[in-house]
C-alpha cells in the first residue's frame, strides 16, 4: 500500500512539472529515491512497463500525455490522491517518531556543556551528601530513564552521576497554552498532544486521572527495569531501609511519585485514595491553572480553596500525602495554611524578593510556610532565580537563609519541566561547589541539599 501511495506521488510529481514547464532535476532526484523502496520500484515498473524507468526525466515517455499512458489513464484524482496519501503517511511519522524528542531536546536544553567542573574540595563534599531533588517531570519525557541521553535532565545514569539520592518525579496532567498565550481558547491542553505523540494509551488521551495512572505505571516500570539500582519510596519505612542500603552501595537511587496539579482528581475525591494506592506521596494542588481544588498564580481563576479543595486537603493529610503549594495563587495559599495540620512544601519555586513575579513567593508567605515547618525548593531556571546560571540559584538559596532560616531551604530543579536550566541532574554538584564558595558551613550545605527535604518526608509519609 506504501508503495503505491508512493508511487501515485510520483506521477503526480510529473504532471505537475510537466504542466509548470519546470527544470525536472530535482523531481528527478526524488523519483531514483523513491526507486530505492522496493515496494515504489514494483509499482513504478509495473506502472510504466519499461526496463529503464529513468532514461532522462526530459525524455522519458511518461511526460507524454498520450491515452495510452499510465498517468493519462488515472488521471490527475488518482495522482493527487496518492500524493497526499504519500504526505499524510510522512506526516503521522513525523508526529509519532519526530516530535516527541524534537520536543524534548528543543525545551528541556542546558547551558553549560558536560563534563561540569567543581573543586576537588566540593567534589569530595558532594559526594559525601545525601542529595534530594524535589521536583521534576521527567515521567512525560519519551526517553528511556534507564539509559543515559545527551539531551533532557534527567534520567538514571545521570542521577547516580550527580550523586542524588532522592528524585521527586511529579505527573504533569494538564498544561494549557492559553496560561503562556492569553488569546487561545482556554481548554486548549498541549500535554494531550504531546502524550498522544508518545503513543501512550488512548485512555490518557483524554483523562487527566488515567493520565497520572499511566504515568505511575511507568516509574514502576523503570524500578523493574532497574534491577535493583533504583526504587521507589512510599513510606517512612521504605526511606529508612533504603538510606541504610544506600551507604553501603553509593550509587543506588531511589524516587517519590507526585502528581503536579489535581486536576486529576477530576471532581472525585475517590480518585485520590486510587493516586495513593498507585504510590503517589506528594501532590501539587495545581498547576498552571486553577481547578476545582483551588486558583493558581496564573490563568483566569485565581481564587482560594473550594469546598471541594477542603476536602481534598483534609483527605491529604489523613492520608499522609504531603500537600505541594507550588503554582498556588496567594489566596490559595493562605486557605490551606489556615488549616493545615501537617508540614507543607513549595516544590519549585523562587521569592519575590529575588524575581518579583507571580510565579514566586511573597517574603510573608514564605515566613508562614517555614513557621509552619514547612520546606521551599528553589528551581533553577529565570523565571525564579532572576537569572540563566548557577550563581543565580545561589543567590535564590542565600535569600531564603537570610529570610527563613537554612532549616527550610532544598533544591527544586523543576527538571524536564520544559525550563532551560544550567546545568542537568548529573551537574548538581555545582551547586555544592557555589555554596561552599559563598563560606556556608558544610552543615548547612548538607541541610539546603538534601537533609531537610528527609526531615520532611520523615514527617510526612506514612509509616508503612
Amino acid at each position: 500500500m506504501c508503495g503505491i501511495a508512493l508511487g501515485d506521488f510520483l506521477e503526480a510529481l510529473d504532471k505537475f512539472a510537466y504542466y509548470a514547464y519546470i527544470e525536472a532535476d530535482a523531481i528527478g532526484t526524488v523519483q531514483h529515491s523513491l526507486y530505492r523502496i522496493p515496494y515504489c520500484r514494483r509499482y513504478m515498473a509495473m506502472s510504466s512497463g519499461q526496463e529503464n524507468l529513468f532514461p532522462g526525466v526530459r525524455n522519458a515517455s511518461c511526460w507524454q500525455e498520450t491515452e495510452s499512458s499510465p498517468m493519462y489513464k488515472r488521471g490527475w484524482k488518482r495522482c493527487l490522491i496518492g500524493g497526499a496519501t504519500a504526505f499524510a503517511l510522512a506526516g503521522v511519522l513525523f508526529f509519532f517518531w519526530c516530535v516527541p524528542p524534537l520536543f524534548d531536546r528543543l525545551v528541556n536544553r542546558t547551558r553549560l556543556n558536560r563534563p561540569y567542573v567543581v573543586m576537588p574540595e566540593a567534589e569530595a563534599l558532594h559526594q559525601s551528601l545525601t542529595v534530594v531533588d524535589l521536583h521534576c517531570d521527567a515521567l512525560i519525557s519519551s526517553r528511556d530513564l534507564s539509559v543515559r541521553a545527551n539531551y533532557g535532565h534527567v534520567d538514571l545514569p545521570r542521577l547516580t552521576e550527580g550523586n542524588v539520592a532522592l528524585q521527586i518525579f511529579a505527573i504533569p496532567t494538564q498544561t494549557p497554552v492559553c496560561a503562556g498565550v492569553p488569546w487561545l481558547p482556554t481548554d486548549f491542553d498541549a500535554l494531550t498532544l504531546l502524550i498522544a505523540a508518545q503513543r501512550w494509551p488512548r485512555r490518557a488521551w483524554t483523562s487527566t486521572f488515567e493520565r497520572a495512572l499511566y504515568a505511575t505505571e511507568r516509574l514502576h516500570a523503570l524500578e523493574k527495569r532497574s534491577e535493583g539500582t533504583f526504587r521507589i519510596v512510599a513510606s517512612t519505612t521504605q526511606l529508612e531501609a533504603y538510606l541504610r542500603d544506600r551507604e553501603r552501595a553509593p550509587t543506588l537511587t531511589a524516587g517519590v511519585l507526585g502528581v503536579e496539579g489535581l486536576h486529576c482528581l477530576e471532581g472525585n475525591l475517590e480518585n485520590l485514595d486510587t493516586l495513593y494506592d498507585a504510590g503517589v506521596r506528594i501532590a501539587g494542588l495545581v498547576h498552571l491553572a486553577g481547578n476545582d481544588v483551588g486558583g493558581a498564580a496564573h490563568g483566569g481563576n485565581r481564587g482560594g480553596l473550594t469546598a471541594f479543595g477542603e476536602a481534598v486537603v483534609r483527605r491529604m493529610e489523613e492520608k499522609r500525602i504531603l500537600i505541594d503549594l507550588a503554582h498556588a495563587s496567594p489566596a490559595l495559599i493562605d486557605d490551606v495554611l489556615d488549616i493545615a495540620t501537617r508540614p507543607v512544601t513549595v516544590s519549585h519555586a523562587g521569592f519575590t524578593g529575588v524575581c518579583d513575579n507571580e510565579r514566586n513567593l511573597s517574603d510573608v508567605h514564605a515566613r508562614r510556610i517555614a513557621g509552619q515547618g514547612g520546606v521551599i525548593g528553589v528551581a533553577y531556571f529565570p523565571w525564579t532565580t532572576g537569572g540563566r546560571d548557577v550563581a543565580s540559584i545561589t543567590r535564590a538559596l542565600l535569600y531564603g537563609v537570610a529570610l527563613v532560616g537554612v532549616d527550610h531551604l532544598a533544591l527544586g530543579s523543576d527538571f524536564d519541566g520544559a525550563v532551560t536550566t544550567p546545568f542537568d541532574a548529573s551537574g548538581v554538584s555545582l551547586i555544592t561547589d557555589a555554596l561552599l564558595q559563598a563560606d556556608m558551613s558544610r552543615d548547612d550545605i548538607a541541610k539546603i541539599m538534601g537533609e531537610n527535604a528527609l526531615r520532611l518526608l520523615r514527617e510526612t509519609l506514612p509509616e508503612n
